[in-house]
């Protein structure tokens, strides 16, 4: 790439100095101005250059590539938001969970809450699986079935 701009500008500045002397050296009159829209169109040519050296089968082929690559990221951006979209809310119902167990005066308790895609679009919390070192946790099941709409059959109570 660096040889093809280097090559690119050599040319237009072998341009600029050819017109330059050429126009120096000629009389005034016609002939110069025909000389000046002359050395416009070598100028134009050297500028335009290396789109004239395009190969047209190749231009194609290059714009499918990178329109693959970007559809490729595209997909691979809409992969990672989704896993972060799941996480986030996998965590804050674990959060929540926990905060919840905690304020029951439940013990120490581990939770883990597993997330679905809905048909509507979107994650919503599914299952969940809950450890306590105490009793008590039908309260807790409760209020989980009740504010994350996890249903008691879903819910893996265990006691730690």
């Amino acid at each position: 790439m660096l040889e093809v701009v280097t090559a690119w500008i050599r040319a237009l500045v072998g341009a600029a100095v050819f017109c330059a002397l050429a126009t120096a050296l000629c009389p005034e009159g016609r002939v110069k101005r025909v000389l000046r829209f002359a050395c416009g169109l070598v100028m134009a040519a050297a500028l335009l250059s290396p789109v004239l050296k395009l190969d047209g089968a190749a231009l194609p082929k290059a714009m499918a590539r990178y329109s693959e690559a970007a559809r490729q990221q595209a997909q691979s951006a809409a992969d990672d938001a989704d896993r972060l979209s799941r996480t986030i809310i996998e965590s804050e119902c674990e959060t929540y969970i926990l905060d919840k167990a905690a304020q029951l005066g439940l013990g120490p308790c581990e939770v883990s809450v597993t997330a679905r895609w809905s048909e509507e679009g979107f994650w919503y919390p599914w299952e969940c699986r809950l450890s306590c070192a105490e009793g008590g946790a039908e309260r807790l099941s409760e209020l989980i079935e009740a504010e994350l709409g996890i249903a008691a059959e879903r819910q893996y109570l265990e006691a730690a």
